[in-house]
């Protein structure tokens, strides 16, 4: 064989060589068929209706077909466990809100499967929303400065509902009281249905919940919400004052919803995912769809959303060390 002969083989298997790697690497960056958007509550909640409008968007976005899973459990922390398990292709993602990714990340510590530092890949945030402090528009209580002095008046009454023990507005309470100067005993209940049915009914003074939950009965004068836990009032309800502008200063709790993909995913996959999401997020008709439940778009990329959730772990983390929450008690 010339010289010759045995350099064009040796370009020839150099050409098949670069061009095997292009195809591999053009396989790595390609986006799944189908991606499941994990959701760790049952159907018809806000994690799952929030899922559900993101899903056509996002299928156009990526085009590929998405799948709304629902796998409820243990608040949330069975689907988390299911996709840190799950293949890190893009393929799965988790929409959940940081009632899971940050409070019980921090409140079981000592028993939780999956660490959401190590084990996910955070791509975006998806919608924010306030925490709002209500009462029975029955009551008498009208301000927070009612509501302060009525609990320093019954101190053996002085008590508050929220949805869940251990969650986000658990401790919104006990931060609070801290700030308010008074003293109240947690009462927790299995949802938001049967606390609004409790605080409706007087058989708790006051209740802490999502906004979203409260504001409709706000609005046709079932219950009074006395303020909400951000410095800002919302744009969505501008008529519910804040807690600050009425003197309970320092407070700023807030519910958002955040897309995850598997720890490992490619960067580029994660790019993509964020990208199409964002891209869902910023279209008109469907903030529009948003707002109509009185959610609003926060979309945040990537790294912004990282650093967020590093910034609430370090947040909370005090808030319930102090409170001496035990959840195995």
């Amino acid at each position: 064989m010339s010289k010759m002969s045995r350099l064009y083989r040796a370009l020839g298997a150099l050409g098949l060589l670069l061009a095997g790697s292009s195809l591999c690497l053009a396989a790595g960056d390609a986006m799944p068929q189908t991606v499941k958007l994990i959701v760790g509550y049952p159907p018809g909640g806000s994690v799952d209706t929030v899922a559900r409008l993101l899903a056509q968007p996002l299928a156009e976005n990526l085009g590929a077909n998405i799948i709304v899973e629902n796998r409820p459990g243990a608040g949330g922390r069975i689907a988390a466990g299911i996709v840190k398990h799950s293949p890190p292709d893009g393929s799965v993602v988790m929409i959940a809100p940081n009632a899971l990714t940050t409070i019980q990340t921090l409140v079981y510590a000592k028993t939780l499967g999956y660490d959401m530092r190590k084990d996910f890949a955070p791509v975006s945030r998806l919608i924010a929303y306030p925490i709002a402090l209500s009462v029975s528009a029955a009551s008498p209580i009208k301000t927070p400065a009612d509501l302060a002095a009525w609990l320093k008046a019954h101190p053996e009454q002085a008590n508050y509902g929220s949805s869940s023990a251990g969650g986000m507005s658990h401790f919104a309470g006990l931060m609070y009281a801290k700030a308010a100067g008074v003293q109240w005993t947690h009462v927790a209940f299995k949802g938001g249905a049967p606390l609004l049915n409790a605080v409706l009914g007087g058989h708790v003074v006051a209740a802490i919940d999502t906004l979203i939950d409260h504001i409709e009965y706000h609005r046709t004068g079932k219950l009074r919400i006395l303020g909400i836990f951000t410095p800002k009032r919302y744009r969505l309800a501008p008529e519910v004052p804040t807690l600050e502008e009425q003197g309970i200063k320092g407070l700023d709790v807030q519910g958002w919803f955040g897309a995850y993909a598997p720890a490992g995913t490619p960067p580029e996959t994660v790019r993509r995912l964020d990208e199409a999401i964002g891209k869902a997020l910023s279209d008109p008709p469907f903030a529009d769809k948003l707002n109509k439940l009185v959610i609003e778009s926060a979309y945040l990329p990537s790294a912004e959303f990282t650093r967020l959730q590093e910034a609430e772990l370090r947040q909370w983390a005090p808030v319930i060390r102090d409170s001496g929450f035990n959840p195995e008690q």
